[in-house]
């Protein structure tokens, strides 16, 4: 008998669209001044609002945005590195029926998101928390408001912009249901102002970490009876590549506690182990083999790069005679994977 049992991992707006019974608004603070090389935050940049009557349900909705073209500035040839950008959740409020609205740990919103030069980065990857309204009265009003700061990180790089120069970073915000159908899409403008620095400029340190090719849509596919019997694996070379100038690790974390099919079955995460494979050019790194967690669990250690990229293979397998695979309803299930570098 022949099952076919597929796991992705996926890694790592003014117009306005209405679907069904729920609409996605929001509203930009978009101004932010840097007076010191210790970088700056704008503790209200950026409220998304979801707002609906009546009866509905939406899971595994998700919230992306995408830098629209470069963080140019309004005098000069100056260019603003989008990596030097973030968001990070403040707050969840609203009302629902029954009941509350869900808090930013329910949702499982990542606690900092990158801005990227290239595709979306994505502030809610996929909720764990639907957005749910069964009011007792007909057309009963739900409405969940989620507020962001935006973070300017701090450096000697500051200091390569004249004073009062004004750079603007045109963002696209898009809501997604569970089908990949958009939800509502908005458009906002955010300024960042270079003032007069003040303090020493610091050290910066410098970390990067890309993961490459097919890892970013990692596929872990049982296809043969086989598979269940002996354990399923899948390796990606070079699927990480880093770089930095101090010492660093790297975590991994899911943002969902299930692989999760289009009908709504669901698997533990923790039922896939994955690690990073070292290589000639790693030796000097450590390593750790993890259960797939919504917790953060470090994968590896490493000294600095000097100047270097750095690359490591993942790899992704199951225990033989899983019963939570044997006894899977065939179909696909996904779940979404952070990998993370930080300084040592």
């Amino acid at each position: 008998m022949s099952r076919k049992l597929c796991f992705l991992m996926m890694l790592f707006f003014v117009s306005n669209y209405c679907n069904a019974q729920i609409s996605y608004s929001s509203w930009v603070n978009g101004y932010l001044q840097i007076n010191s090389y210790q970088g700056e935050t704008n503790p209200d940049a950026y409220t998304a609002t979801f707002a609906g009557n009546g009866n509905f349900k939406y899971t595994n909705w998700r919230l992306a945005a995408r830098l629209k073209s470069s963080i140019t500035a309004n005098n000069g040839p100056y260019i603003f590195p989008a990596n030097k950008i973030s968001f990070q959740p403040v707050s969840s409020s609203g009302q629902a029926y029954p009941n509350s609205v869900p808090t930013i740990a329910e949702i499982g919103i990542p606690l900092n998101t990158t801005v990227t030069e290239a595709g979306d980065f994505l502030l809610i990857p996929k909720s764990n928390a639907p957005l749910y309204n069964q009011p007792s009265q007909p057309n009963g009003y739900y409405n969940l408001q989620l507020k962001f700061s935006i973070i300017v990180a701090g450096g000697a790089y500051l200091g390569n912009y004249p004073a009062w120069t004004t750079f603007t970073a045109p963002i696209e915000f898009t809501a997604y249901d569970q089908n990949n159908m958009i939800i509502g899409r908005m458009d906002h403008l955010f300024k960042f102002q270079i003032g007069a620095l003040t303090g020493t400029p610091p050290m910066s340190t410098e970390l990067s970490l890309k993961v490459n090719g097919n890892a970013a849509n990692g596929v872990l596919e049982f296809s043969s009876m086989q598979d269940y019997k002996d354990g399923k694996s899948v390796i990606y070379p070079n699927a990480l590549t880093v770089k930095a100038n101090t010492n660093f690790q790297i975590t991994v974390r899911s943002i969902q506690n299930n692989f999760i099919s289009a009908a709504g079955k669901t698997i533990p995460v923790s039922n896939v182990q994955m690690n990073l494979i070292p290589t000639a050019q790693n030796t000097g790194s450590t390593f750790s083999t993890v259960y797939l967690n919504t917790a953060s669990q470090i994968i590896t250690k490493g000294s600095s790069t000097q100047g270097a990229n750095l690359d490591y293979t993942i790899k992704y397998f199951t225990k033989p005679n899983d019963e939570y695979f044997i006894n899977a309803k065939p179909d696909e299930y996904s779940a979404t994977l952070q990998y993370e570098i930080t300084p040592q």
